[in-house]
């Protein structure tokens, strides 16, 4: 379940980023078309909304399993190590709490709109439930994520793996990214020296 749920999230991360990638060719459509050709789309506004609260919530659970989220950890990173795993996982803990009230409200949301068969007033009329069934998705998957997290969690501290658990839920630090760094540019290099032709042969 962890795996598929790693694999799903990180898929929903790209989807996230291709949201705000829709969203600056949009704007920028709009700009241009203003300038240039004297009009502009009224649905710009609309569309990208959609698609920053989607790329928002789609990016959350990917973000998770990165340890990607911003934490106030100063005084946890100073504690022992028996006392920050269970720091860690209070505050897993809390954020599964906390996501269950937004993926609950999500969801009633987008149950609503559909009951109501609501649309946006605008030019494009588009049935609410879609953007809102998107986004509350989103939601969804960063409950479930923070449950995997959680359960595996509470596996290795059983097991006693507590240098695992706390590498696994402690916020990144500046030594990682520092190393994600060194290591993409190393690859980057390693692409450049040894090329691999469109046959898949090295040459």
């Amino acid at each position: 379940m962890y795996r598929c749920l790693e694999w799903i999230s990180r898929r929903a991360m790209f989807i996230a980023g291709l949201c705000y990638l829709i969203i600056t060719v949009l704007i920028c459509f709009d700009i241009l078309a203003r300038q240039f050709l004297g009009f502009s789309t009224e649905a710009t506004i609309e569309l990208t909304g959609y698609l920053m609260a989607v790329g928002m919530s789609w990016g959350l659970a990917g973000t998770l399993f990165e340890r990607g989220h911003v934490r106030i950890d100063v005084l946890v990173q100073k504690m022992p190590l028996r006392v920050r795993v269970w720091l860690h996982l209070l505050s897993l803990l809390a954020l599964i709490v906390s996501t269950g009230f937004y993926v609950w409200g999500a969801v009633r949301l987008a149950l609503d709109s559909y009951a109501f068969s609501a649309t946006d007033l605008t030019t494009l009329h588009t049935p609410l439930v879609l953007p809102q069934g998107l986004w509350a998705a989103g939601f969804v998957l960063l409950l479930l994520a923070a449950l995997a997290l959680a359960m595996r969690a509470v596996r290795q501290l059983a097991a006693g793996q507590l240098d695992a658990m706390d590498h696994a839920l402690m916020a990144r630090t500046y030594v990682d990214e520092a190393a994600e760094t060194l290591e993409a540019v190393a690859e980057a290099q390693a692409m450049m020296h040894d090329p691999v032709s469109p046959t898949g042969v090295h040459k």
